[in-house]
């Protein structure tokens, strides 16, 4: 690297993190962003900008100091990069792989596996130096700075809206790789020692008024929907910790005062009366994955469903049911507890993280197995089987469905096969059954291969909606239809690209928290819900259909009463979460989300915005203010505590 003109390793580095920079400024300047005007606009561009550059500076500064004060050993250099990416790699990366060992190794073994994924993959960045030292020469450098453009627009692509950690270390190699293969490259400019401290200083000045000064919310909000953007997912300054005290001034308005009383201690709901079903009466609970609610309102997905069409059209119809989170396992949890996500007590530990190993309070199953009700869960998802983290505790008997060879999961034929089974075994007597369909989960590759995502997610609905049929057929034909009653809702829905998501598990907007919600069966007359009905109402409901009481910390409320033709419960604050983003639907319709990890706070009003587009915290900063302290303070009445990340 010899001579006046060859770019130093630490302007190579401070230039390849500007070149990510610029990758992201197109995709910045490609986003929809409805709600943003010019000013919006410019200043994700500006901070943007700005902490990628502050990122580059400081690699910059390291590099300077390594080369200054390291000894001159060839081998040394990767070796010190691979040691101080194992460490950051622990800090940032790890988090993001727990749920992948837990899949990959189960319980026992995912925090070593963890462990050696994490390990595995901060080596990524070492690789990328040496590579890039490889080809710095002349011509074929370009090419590794292609590739490193390359990686840096797919990571603006991929798992949207999360792994903050998988983003950062993407980035890091793609800088990595461009850095190391263009330092030394001779350049056709000079600067002046006067003129390069200048442009130093000048943008340092800029790297730091990026980090240390709040971008306001209305540009935290978009500016976090970047996953590119590293250091807004990660540590600026203004991500202070949320102080709910200064919220308690908010009042809460009289109409909603019952629903933000909660109590460890309250007294149990007695059962209605008379009952709905008779005393053998059998219960079938079908949850799908990933079904928004939208699916059984657009007319054109009336062929592809007819067997849900026909139910829906036949039962009690919830047409925009609120699922208590965007995650399975948490809603489920909360479904089978009564409770919401975050009054959990959730284990933390990365072995055990997402589980209610650590959860006393009784669940449904054990409720309903301790007065004499037959209890079964099919299961066709790992997650689910209670040794692994204790969601579905309680049923008396549990059905793992084998995968088939060549099958990533269990898919319908094969779960009605054991549901069918299992009740031609049943005999007198009560029964409730539980499962949960994943065929419609993401990537959609079980149905038509053909298409948009979209298309092909109902295709996989529509082979759970054959096998619903084949179960339909089955309970006329062994005359069981009188003494069973079904609901069929879903675990969470699904974006297409919505908020810029393309899958679930995201914030809680309307496209991943809204689901349907069907109840069928003999003494159900036909009718829709006047209002939209949390989720957790099934709780106290399928306790109230065999006659027992619901425990008084129940936040749901019976729905027996409105399946026999009475109004529903109407008029609640209702919510809805995910990891660290909370989200609270008001009677007036408007829709609160606080995104704890990011720091934004977002307010929309949807009756005249269903789509979530215009932030009203952007124009109405009291109104937000009040209906952020509404969700703080149900947060807080409601014991809740953060849920695991």
């Amino acid at each position: 690297m010899a001579g006046d003109r060859s770019l130093t390793p630490a302007a190579a580095i401070v230039l390849a993190w500007a070149g990510l920079a610029l990758v992201n400024a197109g995709c910045i300047a490609a986003r929809a962003l409805p709600n943003a005007g010019l000013r919006v606009r410019a200043l994700n561009h500006l901070f943007d900008a700005g902490q990628l550059l502050g990122l580059g500076l400081v690699c910059g500064l390291v590099v300077t100091l390594w080369l200054r004060l390291a000894p001159r050993r060839a081998w040394l250099a990767p070796l010190a990069l691979s040691l101080v990416a194992v460490i950051l790699a622990l800090a940032i990366l790890a988090p993001d792989l727990d749920n992948f060992a837990l899949r990959l190794a189960g319980r026992e073994r995912a925090g070593l596996v963890d462990l050696v994924l994490t390990v595995a993959l901060a080596q990524a960045v070492p690789l990328a130096y040496l590579v890039g030292r490889r080809v710095a020469r002349p011509r074929i450098r370009w090419i590794a700075a292609a590739v490193a453009a390359i990686a840096a627009l797919v990571n603006t692509q991929i798992l949207p809206v999360d792994y903050p950690g998988v983003h950062a270390f993407l980035a890091w190699t793609a800088a990595t790789l461009a850095a190391a293969a263009l330092a030394g490259m001779q350049r056709r400019w000079r600067l002046s020692s006067a003129a390069r401290r200048v442009t130093v200083g000048v943008a340092g000045i800029f790297a730091i008024g990026a980090v240390v000064i709040d971008p306001g919310n209305a540009v935290r909000v978009e500016l976090t929907r970047l996953d590119s953007a590293l250091l807004a997912a990660h540590v600026p300054p203004w991500r202070a910790e949320v102080d709910n005290s200064q919220y308690s001034h908010i009042p809460i308005p009289p109409e909603l005062a019952p629903w933000f009383e909660w109590s460890a201690d309250a007294s149990p709901i007695a059962a209605s009366e008379p009952p709905l079903l008779p005393s053998d009466a059998i219960v079938l609970f079908f949850t799908l994955d990933s079904m928004r609610a939208e699916v059984l309102q657009n007319p054109a997905n009336r062929e592809l469903l007819p067997t849900l069409h026909r139910w829906r059209d036949a039962g009690f119809h919830v047409p925009r049911a609120i699922s208590p989170s965007t995650v399975t396992r948490f809603t489920l949890a909360s479904l089978f507890t009564g409770l919401e996500v975050p009054q959990l007590r959730w284990a933390r530990d990365s072995a055990t993280q997402g589980s209610l190993v650590k959860e006393e309070r009784p669940r449904i199953a054990d409720l309903l197995t301790a007065r004499g009700v037959t209890t079964v869960h099919v299961i066709s998802q790992f997650e689910l089987v209670n040794h692994v983290n204790k969601i579905g505790r309680g049923f008396s008997e549990e059905i793992e469905v084998p995968i088939a060879r060549g099958d990533r999961l269990a898919y319908a034929p094969a779960v009605m096969d054991a549901i069918l089974t299992r009740l031609r075994q049943h005999g007198d007597g009560p029964l409730f059954l539980f499962s949960h369909f994943m065929d419609a989960h993401h990537p959609f590759d079980s149905g038509d291969r053909k298409g948009r995502a979209y298309a092909r997610h109902v295709s996989e609905l529509a082979n759970i909606d054959r096998e619903l049929a084949r179960l339909d057929a089955w309970l006329g034909e062994a005359g069981l239809w009188p003494r069973t009653l079904i609901v069929v809702s879903a675990d969470h829905g699904q974006a297409f690209g919505q908020h810029g998501v393309q899958h679930h598990g995201g914030p809680p907007y309307e496209e991943q928290c809204r689901v349907p919600l069907i109840v069928l069966g003999p003494a159900v007359p036909a009718r829709e819900s006047p209002c939209d009905l949390p989720l957790l109402d099934l709780s106290p409901t399928f306790l109230d259909l065999f006659g027992l009481e619901a425990p008084g910390w129940f936040v749901g409320r019976s729905l027996v009463p409105a399946l026999r033709g009475e109004s529903p419960t109407c008029g609640r604050p209702v919510l809805s979460t995910t990891w660290d983003v909370f989200a609270l639907l008001l009677p007036e319709g408007f829709k609160i989300l606080d995104n704890r990890r990011k720091r934004t706070l977002e307010v929309y009003d949807l009756h005249a915005d269903p789509r979530e587009a215009f932030n009203v915290c952007d124009t109405d900063p009291a109104g937000c203010e009040a209906r952020v302290g509404l969700l703080r303070r149900y947060l807080e009445l409601h014991g809740a505590i953060a849920t695991p990340r």
